[in-house]
């Protein structure tokens, strides 16, 4: 069974841009907007595309669509400020979403895709506001409590994995009331993450080889702790993506006393 809503552009945004509410706020909106826009174009002219052309189309338009509209509103509109690694995770969510309409085939239902997806947006909005007010003890960038229990581990891409696990894994017990397994590809989510955010660097050898050494250990972990889940006698709605995006913060966690 596939989301109805697009689980891995959503996933991705809660591992990184749930740092603080103002950033998850307009990411939310702008992926279900996107979402939306590329399904109607895909339902409208998909059927007058060649098929094998239409999927390579939609990865082209979509990543096109989504950087292009990150950086007007963002920039443009708002005034925000972005830094360089912001793209390349605008260019993945265009990837992810562009999965998502793919996967689709034309046939969506918009009502399923706007509730689920307005449970996802609430997620990760909860995810922003548990993660800032607990690292710097604000929400929307204006400081609630000066909390002495504050840390700012919470900001780590850590807790981003760990809280996108839980997030997802009660979305789907909310939503899959069939109980089936809800079919996703973390790997998509992960690998934008692993190559901007390594959890550890080797200062004894070049920064070029101290990234590849530790974006190849970080992946081999976790794809021998995913053959193993894939065996695991684990509840349907914690299958695949959500135990893979925990599993991953795990990793992060480890690695990362190195």
């Amino acid at each position: 069974m596939k989301a109805r809503y697009p689980m891995e552009a959503f996933a991705l945004a809660m591992v990184v841009f749930s740092q603080n509410m103002r950033n998850a706020f307009v990411t939310g909106i702008l992926i279900l907007f996107i979402t939306s826009l590329g399904l109607v174009l895909d339902r409208l002219f998909g059927d007058k595309i060649p098929k094998w052309s239409r999927d390579s189309c939609n990865i082209v338009l979509t990543v096109a669509l989504t950087y292009s509209i990150f950086q007007i509103v963002l920039i443009a509109l708002l005034g925000y400020e972005t830094q360089n690694t912001d793209y390349i995770f605008h260019i993945f969510l265009g990837i992810l979403i562009a999965k998502h309409i793919i996967d689709s085939d034309g046939n969506s239902d918009y009502n399923r895709l706007l509730i689920e997806g307005a449970g996802a947006y609430a997620t990760l909005l909860i995810i922003s506001i548990i993660r800032e007010f607990m690292s710097v003890g604000a929400i929307y960038g204006f400081e609630i409590v000066d909390i002495g229990f504050k840390s700012y581990g919470f900001s780590n891409v850590i807790m981003g994995f760990l809280l996108a696990g839980i997030g997802l894994a009660v979305l789907n017990r909310i939503y899959n009331k069939d109980k089936y397994i809800i079919k996703t590809e973390s790997l998509l989510v992960i690998i934008p993450v692993v190559l901007v955010i390594q959890p550890f660097t080797i200062d004894s050898i070049s920064q070029s080889a101290s990234m590849a050494l530790t974006i190849s250990i970080a992946l081999f972990l976790f794809y021998s702790i995913r053959k193993y889940l894939v065996f695991s006698r684990l509840s349907k709605e914690i299958k695949n993506l959500p135990v893979e995006m925990a599993s991953m913060g795990i990793i992060y966690m480890i690695l990362s006393m190195f």
